[in-house]
């Protein structure tokens, strides 16, 4: 049925008047576009991005600078001349190198060990149902919320009575404590998002129990797999209360131990210098890591972010 079949008329259509130009219909500015906000909120951006920056850059240009220029009464935002000698100060320093050395060795071992021990605690709670289910999840909550000074005490009493202060391995199994409850509750929600109904069609097709779990649950939990690594590699790396407390037996320390001794001696003096290279090249590892893993990490928080 038409308009002119009920007597209502159609809206008049505006035509021109005889020599003069078309009538030009006006752009209807969406909710919220507004160019004068926009770069009101970038210039906001950018000046936040300035101060959260500026302290980076002032740790990487004072390595550079000469003796000269650092212990200047005014301060200088560009060295006058690029030195390397706090470069060959830290490498000079013998304690430096074995000290990365066990961080490393103490950081691989920690992410490698609470990775494999968490993940498979986390398939148990995700995929079965056992009696005190709940309070175990509770309880991996709790201990995320203890701080590291309230247990080191008693932490150091039974490492010690066990006969592994001192060593490498021993840091590697304090360093559980706190690895393995936050492995569990982050991988967790992404192995709840897997359906059940996967691995009962992988058992159907012929796999056992372990075949489901290393076709279909573990590639599908890769990407959480790599985010929670990535995180428990940098609260290994900068962790330095445990690792001070367990090694000062042995002799040994790691890179933030010896960073902050080699900040604080009194025989060396105030090298600010050596001590802001010292902290870049400590701090770099991270750095790369994060940088590389940088795409796998967003996928990893946006993929476990639906229910659990």
């Amino acid at each position: 049925m038409s308009a002119d079949s009920i007597g209502v008329k159609p809206a008049p259509v505006p035509v021109p008047a005889p020599g003069r130009a078309p009538l030009k219909t006006r752009r209807v500015r969406k909710t919220g576009e507004n160019r004068v906000m926009t770069w009101v909120w970038n210039a906001v951006g950018l000046a936040i991005a300035a101060v959260m920056g500026f302290p980076i850059y002032w740790m990487v240009i004072t390595t550079f600078k000469t003796n000269k220029d650092l212990i200047a009464q005014d301060p200088t935002f560009w060295p006058s001349s690029f030195s390397f000698d706090s470069y060959t100060t830290i490498f000079d320093d013998d304690q430096f190198l074995p000290s990365l050395q066990n961080t490393v060795v103490i950081t691989l071992g920690s992410v490698v060990l609470g990775l494999v021990v968490g993940f498979l605690a986390a398939v148990a709670v995700a995929r079965f149902n056992f009696r005190g289910r709940n309070f175990f999840i509770v309880t991996m909550l709790v201990v995320q919320m203890v701080p590291l000074l309230a247990i080191i005490v008693p932490l150091f009493v039974v490492m010690n009575g066990a006969g592994l202060t001192g060593s490498a391995f021993g840091v590697i199994l304090a360093y559980l404590v706190f690895t393995v409850p936050y492995v569990i509750w982050t991988l967790r929600s992404f192995i709840v998002n897997i359906p059940t109904e996967l691995d009962e069609a992988a058992m159907v097709d012929g796999c056992t129990q372990w075949g489901a779990f290393f076709r279909v649950i573990l590639p599908l939990t890769l990407p959480g797999l790599i985010t929670t690594g990535v995180y428990t590699w940098i609260q290994a790396w900068n962790e330095f209360i445990v690792a001070n407390t367990l090694l000062s037996t042995g002799g040994q320390r790691t890179a933030m131990g010896w960073l902050t001794f080699y900040s604080t001696t009194p025989t060396r003096g105030a090298d600010y210098g050596a001590q802001m290279a010292g902290g870049l090249l400590v701090s770099l590892p991270v750095i790369v890591l994060f940088v590389i893993f940088q795409k796998k990490v967003s996928a990893g928080l946006t993929a476990g972010a639906v229910k659990g």
